[in-house]
């Protein structure tokens, strides 16, 4: 078994305990539309940067169905996005907020350099480590952004559903 598909299946196990251990039972609804959300939006921009070599994947899960690295971007990075954006702190001045995402988007990108270098998991093309630091930091502020707009009027919500009640 090479090592790459060791580190996938430990993907999938640190993915699944992640979510369980790190993310409060009464903060399960937010963790999930926070995975859901980057999952999507990092489908939008890794499509284009898949397809125009700025990365690869040379051993990937589905090989004759997409060149996209399935564990790590559909599934381990979701799950990091969602532990943050449930840990965060919302209600604190504006450099803590930056400092604590700027902290979770270097060291995602730390292991993103790391899987890059010394495995077949990913290669960057065009691109470099700060440009992929770049990138996670927009797929993360995107996110959080799309995240925090859902979640905005919390009183419209309820209002709704005492109407339906």
């Amino acid at each position: 078994m090479q090592i790459e598909h060791i580190i996938l299946a430990a993907m999938w196990i640190f993915g699944f305990l992640g979510f369980i251990m790190f993310i409060p039972r009464k903060n399960m609804r937010h963790g999930l539309l926070a995975y859901l959300m980057f999952q999507a939006i990092i489908w939008l921009c890794d499509m284009p940067a898949f397809e125009f070599g700025l990365l690869s994947a040379p051993i990937r899960e589905f090989p004759k169905a997409t060149d996209l690295a399935i564990t790590i971007n559909y599934f381990f990075y979701p799950v990091l996005f969602s532990i943050y954006y449930v840990r965060k702190r919302g209600n604190g001045s504006m450099w803590p907020r930056v400092s604590y995402l700027l902290i979770w988007v270097s060291a995602v990108t730390l292991y993103d350099v790391i899987i890059e270098a010394y495995t077949d998991l990913l290669e960057y093309g065009s691109l470099r480590w700060y440009g992929m630091w770049m990138y996670i930091a927009f797929l993360f502020f995107i996110s959080e952004v799309c995240c925090n707009w859902f979640y905005k009027d919390k009183a419209v919500f309820q209002a709704e559903r005492r109407e339906t009640s």
